[in-house]
């Protein structure tokens, strides 16, 4: 159970462009007196709570293409999603937002929170409910939202696996050299049967859930990698967190998978598994030192729950 933690280095507030700052403070209705960096998570953007001299409070997170040249665009995509959203108590809702065409700023409702303990059962269900509620709510997709599809992440991973230099499939098992083709077809008939039924988060991980003090209520953050795609995309993703025992099946199990889907989903997880593993060898952005790190072992992981679900039958 577990994964490698993807902490950027983050951009501190006060290294925000002034333009951005003054931005905030207008938002907010007087000055910044009070700023509280947030760790975690895989963006190198400034993230921040901030509390004005007027005592309202916000969630900061900015970021420009001198931070890094892809997150502006991740950033976009959020600010999209939440506008379409409506209010809802498991998510942070969208105060303000900025864009000059370099650095893109979004406003969201402070959560004051911790992250989950996944060795607390009671955390685990709570937040494992949510991902159902939102999952519910989001099927079909609300009127609204982004069209784009999950389905090209993976047919990027099926085209990038066909590719793959030496030294990329030398980072895979041997077992799944092995036999690449073969687990390769089981992503394929994954993208085959792939339905734009819902709206996922597809990013349901540790450093984007927040439990509030008061209340105890999840609350899921970061919209940035959200896609259309299956009912079971979230249960997925929240599930990967123990994907290499059964308590990964149990969790998906939830959602009342036919057997068709339990066959999809493992070649979902054999598409994100070789693309991981296969891209662990590349440099990473100096904002994101810790990123092959983290794409080793998230393919590892999902390929031993490959393995596993493969000798399960479940496929």
């Amino acid at each position: 159970m577990g994964e490698t933690r993807l902490a950027g280095v983050r951009t501190p507030y006060a290294e925000m462009p002034a333009r951005v700052r003054a931005f905030v403070d207008a938002q907010i209705g007087s000055p910044v007196v009070a700023v509280t960096a947030r760790t975690g998570g895989m963006s190198p953007a400034v993230a921040a709570s901030v509390r004005s001299a007027n005592g309202r409070t916000a969630f900061v997170k900015a970021v420009g293409t001198d931070v890094h040249p892809d997150t502006p665009e991740h950033f976009r995509h959020e600010r999209a999603v939440l506008q379409a959203l409506p209010p809802a108590p498991y998510r942070a809702g969208l105060q303000a937002a900025y864009d000059d065409g370099d650095w893109v700023a979004l406003l969201l409702d402070d959560v004051d929170g911790r992250h989950p303990d996944w060795a607390d059962p009671a955390d685990r269900a709570a937040v494992l409910q949510v991902v159902h509620g939102q999952s519910r709510e989001l099927t079909p997709p609300l009127p609204g939202l982004p069209t784009v599809s999950n389905r090209d992440g993976q047919r990027r991973h099926l085209t990038h696996a066909g590719a793959a230099t030496g030294v990329e499939l030398a980072a895979l098992p041997a077992w799944a050299r092995t036999d690449l083709d073969g687990l390769l077809a089981l992503t394929a008939l994954s993208v085959e049967h792939h339905r734009d039924e819902s709206y996922c988060h597809w990013d349901i991980r540790h450093d984007n859930i927040l439990i509030r003090h008061h209340d105890r209520q999840p609350v899921l953050l970061d919209w940035g990698m959200s896609k259309r795609g299956q009912r079971w995309g979230d249960a997925v993703c929240f599930g990967l967190e123990w994907v290499e025992s059964a308590e990964f099946d149990t969790i998906v199990d939830t959602v009342d998978l036919s057997g068709g889907e339990q066959a999809d989903i493992t070649g979902f997880l054999v598409g994100l598994g070789v693309y991981a593993l296969m891209m662990s060898g590349q440099p990473p952005h100096p904002s994101l030192p810790r990123l092959p790190a983290f794409r080793r072992e998230l393919g590892a992981r999902c390929l031993g729950g490959v393995r596993r679900r493969l000798d399960l039958g479940l496929c």
